[in-house]
This record gives C-alpha cells, sequence and structure tokens, in this order.
C-alpha cells in the first residue's frame, strides 16, 4: 500500500517551480477574459425572454434554494458579470491571486450554467472551466504576480532573503489534473464512436457524412471539400480513433505526451477549420499543457536548434573563400 501511495504523490506532486503554473495562469485567464467570457447580452436576453428554467442545472438549483429568486434578474447578472470581469484582471496581474481565481472561476460557473439551464447544453466548457478553479486551490501567485512582488519588498524591508523554496510539490497538480480530464475526455469520445459504431465508424463513408453536413449548414468550403475525398476521409477516421482512444498513454508515457498535445492541437483545429466546431477552450489547454508539463522536450530542441546553427556557422567559416 505505501508503494502505491508513494506512487500517486508521486504523479501528482512532483517536486516543482512555480513558473510554469504562473504562465497556465497567464494564458488561462487572458484567455477566459478575452476569448472565452460569456456575453452578458445574451444571459440578460434569456432572462428576459423566460419566466422559468426549462433544465436548470446543478449549480442554478442549488443557488435558487438559498438565494431569493431575484437573483436570476438583469441588474444582478450584470454586477455579477463585472465583478467576474475584475476579478479576472487582478487574477491575471497576480494580486490577491487565489481570491481572485475563485471568484472568477466560480463567476463563470454560474453564468455558464445559467446559459445551459435553458435546454442548450454543449461540453466545450467543462474541463476548461474545472481547470479555472483547480488554479485557485495552487500557488499559482507565487510567481510572475504582482503578489510575489509583494511578498519579497515585504521580505526585503523585514531584513529576510525573501525567497521562496525552488522547488515545491504542490504545483504542477492542477496541469495533472487537467491532463487527466483531456484523457477522460478524449477515451469517452473514442470509446463511444467504437461501442456505436463499431469499425464501420472508420469506412470513412461516416466522417464524409458527418462533414458534409456540419460543413453545408456552417458554409464551410473545406469541410464540403473533405466530404468529397473518400481516402482522405479513411485514413482521418483512423486518427480520430487512435489519437482519441490512446490519448490517454501520455498520461503514463511522458515522451509521447507532447506528441499526443502536438496531436490535438491539430486535430481540433481541423474539426473547426472544416465542420466549425470550436472546441478552442481544449486547443488552449493542449497549448498550457504542451508547454508547461513538457519543458524538457523544448530545451532539447532548442538546444538543438542553436548546436546545429552554431555548427552551421562554422561551417561556412571554414569554406575557402
Amino acid at each position: 500500500m505505501r508503494r502505491w501511495i508513494d506512487r500517486w504523490n508521486a504523479y501528482w506532486f512532483p517536486e516543482s517551480t512555480t513558473v510554469p503554473l504562473a504562465l497556465a495562469r497567464i494564458i488561462a485567464v487572458a484567455a477566459q477574459l478575452f476569448w472565452f467570457l460569456p456575453s452578458l447580452e445574451e444571459q440578460i436576453h434569456r432572462l428576459q425572454r423566460n419566466s422559468e428554467f426549462i433544465e436548470p442545472q446543478l449549480l442554478i438549483r442549488a443557488i435558487s434554494a438559498v438565494v431569493p429568486g431575484e437573483f436570476f434578474s438583469p441588474p444582478v447578472f450584470t454586477a455579477l458579470y463585472w465583478i467576474t470581469v475584475g476579478a479576472g484582471v487582478l487574477a491575471l496581474i497576480g494580486l490577491f491571486t487565489r481570491v481572485s481565481l475563485f471568484v472568477l472561476a466560480l463567476g463563470i460557473w454560474i453564468q455558464i450554467a445559467h446559459l445551459y439551464s435553458y435546454g442548450d447544453r454543449h461540453h466545450t466548457q467543462a474541463v476548461f472551466c474545472l481547470f479555472l478553479m483547480a488554479l485557485a486551490f495552487a500557488p499559482s501567485g507565487r510567481s510572475l504576480s504582482v503578489d510575489a512582488l509583494i511578498r519579497r519588498r515585504h521580505a526585503r524591508r523585514s531584513g529576510k532573503t525573501g525567497a521562496e523554496p525552488e522547488r515545491i510539490d504542490t504545483a504542477l497538480w492542477p496541469l495533472k489534473f487537467a491532463h487527466v480530464l483531456l484523457a477522460m475526455t478524449y477515451f469517452s469520445t473514442g470509446a463511444s464512436k467504437l461501442i456505436f459504431g463499431g469499425l464501420q465508424w472508420m469506412n470513412g463513408y461516416t466522417l464524409q457524412k458527418y462533414t458534409f453536413s456540419d460543413a453545408m449548414h456552417r458554409e464551410i468550403p473545406l469541410g464540403i471539400w473533405l466530404a468529397q475525398q473518400h481516402t482522405l476521409a479513411v485514413f482521418l477516421s483512423i486518427f480520430t480513433i487512435l489519437f482519441e482512444t490512446f490519448f490517454f498513454l501520455s498520461l503514463f508515457f511522458p515522451r509521447l505526451a507532447p506528441f499526443f498535445f502536438i496531436a490535438g492541437i491539430g486535430f481540433q483545429t481541423g474539426l473547426y477549420l472544416t465542420g466549425g466546431h470550436d472546441f478552442f477552450q481544449h486547443i488552449t489547454l493542449l497549448f498550457i499543457l504542451l508547454i508547461t508539463l513538457t519543458p524538457e522536450y523544448w530545451r532539447v530542441r532548442v538546444r538543438r536548434f542553436f548546436e546545429g546553427f552554431r555548427w552551421g556557422r562554422q561551417e561556412q567559416a571554414r569554406q575557402p573563400l
């Protein structure tokens, strides 16, 4: 039992600097503020057009049981929207980081749950919302933040060095958490295709049908063209099943992780360009994991690039004039 506990801790809580977590915070919060922020206009429109919810989500039911009905009104949601934005700005610069991240994540949760309470639900935001909340329970403001600057200034004034521990064991678990959630998400979609469609899902015709339907509905020329390429559709169908079903291997084989992350970014981008499926939150998370969980991958390639560049310069210098 002790051995399994040690393995569990070694996976979730390896010692690391807090810089990768800080980078993840900055990218995730910036993306949420400037790209994924729910529309205030849509929130108010639904409140004004509907006297009750069609399918209230769990969070909305919990709020309704505690807070009076006046909570679900345009003035309250306008205030909630701007409080969320303000918390996001503070989280971005790293001031009162944990509280700011918690308020930001909770505000986003409430707004998305509200939009989903009228019968129209999607699953693109779920993993990203959970990741935002996880950041609030980690030392996300320990580096690259105003909080870090304030701590160092206070330490200097008190005569201390102000140096934070170089490596701590709670800096990577939100990134690991996001990685696991993505693995579960992809595996469930891949397994569903195999369970309900079997190997016939990879015959190319299924992908052609869905691509053509989505591309025609959204008027996407690239998707219409792809729907007419059967051989390419077969290849992409096989790639989709392999990627989604075996993405979880990146959890157990870290050296494979960068390739799965890059493949995932390409996969989600391709879905958008051919079918209009905007899984931008997944793309953002994959990018975050690519630059924060695989630093050694990039160090090796940057070093090889500069070594190759230096070797080329040396060879050029040896050439006779």
